[in-house]
């Protein structure tokens, strides 16, 4: 029973159905805010119980989300989570660079080679223009959130985070992976 709940808070798209869902029902800014707060707190306690630790993903997305949530109910402004956004965005880019440079492309390619075995062959040369690419362009969209926050409505900003950044998202995850399985191609299979 607990393992059934666990992966039903685990889905990643339940987050997208209750933002929306709230938010479109509502109307209401800081009912979606508890709501999420509600909702990611579940998954930390269901993802401790079930298994025994947090994703350090999961943990610090908490982390971020409980005070700046927190403080846009308390003062009743919706910046301090619209920021949240953004931090995540450009942190997620800074560890991948920083990772690369340790470890190379070993966070990357952990993540992508789930979609095709082949594209474990792609070179390291390979592997490492997508990091900095998608290192990058996650940077980028935490710059476009601001420019949301700062000079479009809060309609527009939950819009974009809805609809633009997954389309953002899907555009960025394609042209990598597209990338990488034309490198791969050129790349004997290895036993």
């Amino acid at each position: 029973m607990m393992r059934s709940i666990h992966k039903l808070l685990s889905n990643p798209i339940l987050i997208i159905v209750v933002f929306a869902g709230v938010y479109y029902s509502t109307g209401d800014f800081f009912y979606l805010t508890g709501a999420i707060m509600a909702l990611v707190t579940l998954q930390v306690i269901f993802e401790k119980i079930v298994e025994k630790k947090i994703g350090k993903v999961l943990f610090f997305s908490w982390c971020l989300l409980i005070p700046l949530g927190s403080l846009t109910l308390f003062l009743r402004d919706p910046l301090f989570l619209q920021w949240k956004f953004s931090i995540v965005h450009w942190l997620m880019g800074i560890i991948l660079i920083i990772t690369h440079f340790f470890k190379g492309p070993v966070l990357l390619k952990t993540l992508l080679s789930a979609l095709g075995p082949q594209l474990k062959t792609a070179p390291t040369i390979a592997w490492t223009r997508v990091t900095f690419f998608v290192s990058f362009f996650t940077i980028l969209i935490g710059f476009i959130n601001l420019y949301f926050i700062y000079y479009a409505s809060l309609d527009a900003w939950v819009n974009f985070k809805l609809y633009g950044v997954t389309v953002l998202n899907m555009i960025m995850i394609s042209i990598s992976t597209y990338y990488l399985f034309n490198q791969a191609d050129s790349e004997p299979l290895k036993n």
